[in-house]
């Protein structure tokens, strides 16, 4: 088993076509940090039980293989990138949510093998998602390996009192990329009637002026830090969901925050992060605040 070093990229794998792109996706990130790719397979639970020990060494010895093979890939046309590899038996949320505690970032693919329970987001994307210590990405969307080498925009999804964190996140990502970055803040006007928004032009000048400034602030040490990284701002009178998801269509990744200490009966993600996570057209890093 190999243990991997704080900085280093860790991907979850299996046999899937959402987790070879995930694998690609690392790889290529791992690269840009000049940092190791750790790839961590596991086969699901496990009851030791001496006859079917066969089986389980057949299964072992066929799984090591595999990700053996997807670390020699993850390595072509990538030179100097160190791809490790370990292959674990037990519940791959928790064999990633473990080591999530210890790495710099965490790259799922948005399905697994069990698509019954994937309608939209597998269930280990989103467990992975909304449990994590640290960083994840969820890596889904129809992209090419070809179009890294001109990414589109970094995609922020900057709500009010948006963390620290999510905002250092997305500038050293853009500068990593030497992509743009794009701040999308979304708000919503009292409506009257259902379905109806009718903001009197006065009222939307001054809201917007009091957006902009709260984001000038919020942006502030990132661009004292990123000096070289493009920055627009788009505010919109929408969803934010919506604004984020139709961002996407263009962008390299879509940054948004998740807040770990969430109310008693909530969901561990909230609506706008699990909507993005669900229809987003590129990969969304979620990043624990």
């Amino acid at each position: 088993m190999n243990t991997p070093s704080a900085d280093s990229v860790v991907v979850g794998f299996d046999r899937s076509q959402a987790a070879a792109g995930a694998l690609h996706w690392s790889a290529d990130e791992a690269a840009r940090r000049d940092t190791e790719l750790h790839i961590v397979h596991a086969l699901g639970f496990y009851q030791p039980d001496t006859s079917h020990q066969s089986l389980a060494d057949k299964d072992l010895l066929a799984a090591e293989e595999d990700v053996e093979q997807a670390a020699r890939l993850a390595q072509e046309g990538r030179e100097g990138l160190v791809a490790t590899w370990e292959v674990v038996w037990g519940d791959p949320v928790a064999a990633l949510i473990r080591v999530s505690r210890q790495v710099a970032l965490v790259v799922v693919g948005a399905r697994g093998l069990n698509r019954f329970t994937a309608v939209l987001l597998g269930s280990v994307s989103q467990r992975v998602a909304a449990h994590s210590v640290g960083p994840v990405v969820v890596v889904r969307g129809t992209q090419d390996r070809g179009d890294v080498a001109i990414p589109g925009a970094v995609v922020l999804g900057a709500a009010p009192g948006e963390s620290p964190q999510a905002v250092e996140f997305a500038f050293a990502e853009a500068a990593r990329w030497h992509a743009p970055l794009h701040v999308v803040r979304a708000w919503m006007y009292p409506q009257a009637l259902p379905g109806y928004l009718a903001v009197p032009p006065p009222d939307a000048e001054e809201h917007v002026a009091m957006e902009r400034a709260e984001l000038a602030d919020m942006l502030a040490s990132g661009r004292n830090a990123f000096p070289d990284v493009d920055v627009t701002v788009e505010i919109r009178l929408t969803e934010p969901e919506e604004a984020l998801i139709n961002a996407s269509h263009t962008a390299h990744l879509v940054v948004v925050g998740a807040r770990r200490h969430r109310p008693s009966f909530s969901m561990p993600l909230g609506k706008v992060v699990q909507r993005v996570l669900h229809h987003a057209h590129c990969p969304v890093a979620v990043i624990p605040t």
